[in-house]
C-alpha cells in the first residue's frame, strides 16, 4: 500500500481526457476527493495519505478544465456532475464516500442527490450555498459587494491562477460560468437535499463570508448533518490541516451512528 498520491492516469470521459490519481489500498473502501475551483487533485495529497493508511482507496480527479485534465468548450456545472457520475462508472465504483472543498463540496452534494443509493457518507468543506430564488441571489449580491467583505472572506491568489493558466494547468475560461451559476438561484437543488440519506460532514471557518453565514441553513436541510468551524479562511485542509484531520479522518473511517453538533 502506497499512502503517496499515484503519478497521474488518465481516462477517455465524454470524448475528452480525465486526470485522476490514486493513493492507498485497492481493496480498501473508496473516497473521492473533489477539488476547489482554480485547485487540481495536488491540493488534497495530505488527506490522501491519512486516509490511505488508514487502509481506504482514494481516489483524486483533476477536473475538466483543472490539472492534468483536458479543457473544454463548456464547464457547466452539469458538466462537471457528468464527468464525476461518469469516472465512478468507468472504475466500476458502485459504493463510495465523497469529500469536496469549495466547488468540489457543491458538486459531492449534486453527486449525492443524484446517487444517493452509491453515497456511504459525505465530508463538505467550505462549499458556496447557493441561493434559493431571486431574492436570496440580490442579498448574498449586496453581501459580496460590500465594502471591506473580501478583507474576512478566502481570495484566490491572482498570481497562482495566472501561473496555473500559463502551465495549462487551468482553463480561466470557466470562471465565466461557475462562477455566476453558484451565486444565481437554484431552487430545484435546495429541494433534492432531502434526498440525501448518507451522514455528512460540514466545515467551514469562523471567517469565510458567505460560506460561513450560510451553512447552519445548508446543516438544517439535510437529513444527517454535523456542523464544525475550525479556524479561519478558505482551505481548512491546507491551512488548518491537523485539525482538519482530526475531524475528517474518524468521520470516514467509524462506522459508529453520528451526532449531530452545531
Amino acid at each position: 500500500m502506497d499512502a503517496r498520491l499515484s503519478p497521474h492516469q488518465t481516462i477517455g470521459i465524454q470524448g475528452r481526457q480525465l486526470a485522476y490519481r490514486t493513493a492507498g489500498n485497492d481493496g480498501g473502501e473508496p473516497v473521492l476527493l473533489i477539488h476547489a475551483f482554480a485547485s487540481q487533485s495536488t491540493s488534497w495529497a495530505g488527506l490522501a495519505g491519512a486516509l490511505a493508511r488508514q487502509g481506504l482507496r482514494v481516489i483524486v480527479p483533476d477536473l475538466r478544465g483543472h490539472g492534468r485534465s483536458a479543457w473544454a468548450n463548456t464547464y457547466a456545472l452539469e458538466d462537471f456532475e457528468r464527468d464525476l457520475i461518469d469516472l465512478l462508472d468507468a472504475l466500476r465504483l458502485r459504493r463510495l464516500s465523497l469529500v469536496g472543498h469549495s466547488l468540489g463540496g457543491h458538486l459531492a452534494l449534486r453527486l449525492a442527490m443524484r446517487l444517493p443509493e452509491r453515497i456511504d457518507r459525505i465530508v463538505i468543506e467550505a462549499a458556496p450555498v447557493p441561493p434559493r430564488d431571486a431574492a436570496e441571489a440580490a442579498e448574498l449580491h449586496a453581501l459580496q459587494t460590500k465594502p471591506g467583505w473580501w478583507s474576512s472572506a478566502q481570495k484566490l491568489g491572482a498570481g497562482r491562477i495566472a501561473r496555473l493558466w500559463l502551465l495549462r494547468e487551468f482553463d480561466f475560461r470557466s470562471a465565466r460560468t461557475v462562477l455566476p451559476a453558484l451565486r444565481s438561484p437554484m431552487p430545484l437543488w435546495w429541494q433534492g437535499l432531502g434526498k440525501i440519506e448518507a451522514p455528512c460532514l460540514l466545515l467551514a471557518s469562523h471567517n469565510d463570508g458567505a460560506v460561513t453565514r450560510r451553512m447552519g441553513l445548508l446543516t438544517k436541510q439535510l437529513p444527517h448533518a454535523s456542523a464544525h468551524y475550525l479556524g479561519s479562511g478558505h482551505r481548512l485542509h491546507a491551512e488548518h490541516t491537523e485539525a482538519f484531520l482530526e475531524v475528517v479522518v474518524p468521520f470516514l473511517t467509524s462506522h459508529f451512528p453520528l451526532q449531530q453538533s452545531l
